[in-house]
């Protein structure tokens, strides 16, 4: 069993987080809701250019397996 408190296990590594939240200068929930922005911009944009270009030079490299139409797609009716 640990000896010492709860209190100070827990307050350690809350102390820590808090220490780099602020090294990045994060200072309010404006900050971290601006930073989460930030992050998911980047997720789609990135999303995006993999549609858009880098998945066709993946294929075109043998990296990535193309993509598997359906039947109804290549048919003229």
């Amino acid at each position: 069993m640990m000896n010492e408190p709860l209190s100070s296990s827990v307050s350690a590594p809350v102390s820590k987080v808090v220490s780099v939240w602020i090294a990045f200068g994060v200072t309010s929930w404006s900050d971290v809701a601006a930073i989460a922005a930030a992050f998911y911009s980047i997720l789609l944009i990135g999303e995006w250019f993999y549609k858009r270009f880098w998945r066709d030079l993946f294929v075109r490299w043998g990296w990535v397996k193309p993509k598997l139409r359906r039947r109804d797609d290549t048919e003229d009716e």
